[in-house]
Parts: structure tokens; C-alpha cells; sequence
């Protein structure tokens, strides 16, 4: 299998369209094709006409340098993106650095009507998670580039172009522990499941984590029991709550216990697809230490309190 480290630069339009089907619109993909040995086979870098919003963001040419004239003789997406997926070849991982990019890949993609050859659960290497399992004790998140200079690599490439980022990254992914690397791998959010009867739970390492099919509500998505459920991120068995699901501003949260494992904490979040009133839920599910089961009371506690004062408030 190889691995494919993939960056994207995308356009954004001058002023704001809330009609447009598109937030983003990929005008650069670079990749580097690593082999199952982390060894380099290849590069892949191409600019993209863009077809949407025709003029570069004054801010994306700031951040990459492309200006308009870049663009006069290139290729549009959909030939761009195919020509991409052939070199891809068939047996490959995406790696990325973050979540966004492989979501803006099928936005767009869907955008052009082009086939997306993926399909729930569609599994890639958020190497930016892994960075931050590995190195949880100095950083939290952090941005490639302080990643880069956090583990001494050398400035050989431009940052904020396609290929130069996916350089920096497969620098970085091969630096990881090589069983995180197949530990702690990542759900996309973009490919969901058809029908409630394929979603699943699924293993992440840090936790696992159900993804819901799309409801036409979030009333019908909530009276899912599915999305209700909490197993242990260790044993996949069903535990038991100590604290029901509550609202939590945009979040739900509960607390469970497994006999064997201890506490855990379950989130659910719940989505909403760009432009079109249809939503899916995630629940994810971690084990927690005793002070963290307490912050978690004491917020149930503190918005509860909040409720009250607000209902008193109003009664007068």
C-alpha cells in the first residue's frame, strides 16, 4: 500500500456568496507518494483552472503568491482531479495534515460532477492528530509550519503552495511512530453511510466514533438510538450511563462507565450539509480520568443552575 500525502490551496470568492454551492474552490493539489517503507516514489503538483470564482482572493495571493495570470493556460478541475487520481494508482491511504482538505477535495468534486471512488467508512492518516498524541506533553494543534520548525526539519520548500506543504508533511509523517501511524487513523466525515444498517462503530485509538447516515431533521436524527449508544473505546462493549446526555451549547454529552476499563465520556455533534436543510450526527467516545468526570458535573450543574435563574428571570 502506498501512502499519499496531499495538500490542497483553494479559492474563496472576492465578495461572499451565501448561494454558491461552494465555500472553497481547489485551484492547487501537490501530493508525494510515499511506498508501505516511507520511501519517496513520486510527486504530483498541478495549478487548476478555476471555473467559479474566476478572480484569486486578494488574501489567497497573499498567503500563496498566485495571481490570475497563473492560471491562463492550465487544466479545469475535472481533468486535473482524474489525471491526479490515476497517479494515485489503486491500493493508497491519504495523508493529510488536518481534516479539511479531504473534504474540500469531494466538495468540489461533487461540485463537478465527478465520481467519488470512496466510500464509508473511508479511512486517511490525520498526521496533525498524531503529532499531537505523540507529542501531547510540549504542544497541542499547531500550525505545519511551527511543526516543522518544532521538529527541526529543514526549510527546503515554500510553505502555502500545494507541493512545498505536502514536502513538509510526508518530512513530518515519516518522523511519527510507525504504529501510531496505524494506530490512530481517522474517519472522513464527507463519505457517510447510506443506510443506519452499514454505520458502525469504529476504532480510532484515541476513541471510537459513529457517524450517522443523513435524517431530513435534527428531531429524527436526536430520536436515533444508535447515535444514543456509548462503548468503550478498549472492549466495544455497551456501558452503562452515570450522567444521561445533556445540551451543552452546540454538543451533547454523557458520561458512561464500563466495569473493566473505567469512565468514559461520549460527544455528540450534530452537522448540517452545506446548503440543503439535512443533517447527520457524530458520537465520539473517550476514556476519562475521575477529574474529568467531575469538570463534566459541574458543567451539567452549572447549566442547570443557568436554566433556572433563566426561568425565574422570566416568570417575573
Amino acid at each position: 500500500m502506498n501512502y499519499i500525502v496531499l495538500d490542497l490551496e483553494w479559492n474563496q470568492a472576492i465578495k461572499q456568496d451565501h448561494n454558491s454551492q461552494l465555500l472553497f474552490e481547489i485551484i492547487e493539489i501537490g501530493a508525494v507518494k510515499l511506498d508501505d517503507n516511507f520511501k519517496k516514489k513520486g510527486t504530483y503538483q498541478k495549478l487548476i483552472k478555476p471555473e467559479l470564482f474566476k478572480k484569486i482572493h486578494p488574501i489567497v495571493t497573499g498567503i500563496t503568491k498566485l495571481q490570475d495570470r497563473d492560471f491562463t493556460n492550465e487544466k479545469n478541475f475535472k481533468y486535473v482531479i482524474k489525471e491526479f487520481l490515476r497517479w494515485c494508482g489503486d491500493d493508497y491511504i491519504f495523508c493529510t495534515y488536518g481534516n479539511q482538505d479531504l473534504y474540500e477535495l469531494q466538495c468540489n468534486m461533487r461540485y463537478h460532477n465527478v465520481e467519488i471512488p470512496w466510500k464509508y467508512p473511508f479511512k486517511y492518516i490525520d498526521i496533525q492528530k498524531i503529532l499531537s498524541v505523540e507529542y501531547k506533553e510540549e504542544i497541542e494543534q499547531m500550525s505545519l509550519e511551527k511543526a516543522v520548525n518544532f521538529l527541526k526539519i529543514n526549510h527546503k520548500s515554500v510553505y502555502h503552495r500545494a507541493l512545498g506543504d505536502a514536502m513538509y508533511t510526508a518530512e513530518i509523517l515519516c518522523r511519527l511512530d510507525k504504529e501510531n501511524i496505524r494506530k490512530y487513523i481517522s474517519i472522513d466525515h464527507c463519505c457517510l453511510p447510506e443506510t443506519e444498517r452499514i454505520a458502525k462503530d469504529i476504532d480510532l485509538g484515541t476513541n471510537n466514533e459513529y457517524i450517522t447516515t443523513i435524517f431530513p431533521s435534527k428531531e429524527e436524527l436526536l430520536e436515533n438510538t444508535n447515535l444514543h449508544i456509548t462503548r468503550c473505546p478498549e472492549c466495544m462493549k455497551k456501558c452503562r450511563k452515570k450522567i444521561r446526555w445533556f445540551s451543552d451549547g452546540s454538543k451533547y454529552i454523557c458520561v458512561a462507565k464500563c466495569e473493566e476499563h473505567g469512565l468514559l465520556e461520549g460527544i455528540i455533534n450534530i452537522k448540517k450539509l452545506y446548503n440543503e436543510e439535512k443533517y447527520y450526527g457524530i458520537r465520539k467516545v473517550y476514556l476519562i480520568n475521575e477529574e474529568k468526570y467531575n469538570h463534566i458535573v459541574g458543567r451539567k450543574e452549572a447549566i442547570k443552575e443557568k436554566r433556572r435563574q433563566k426561568r425565574k428571570t422570566q416568570k417575573q
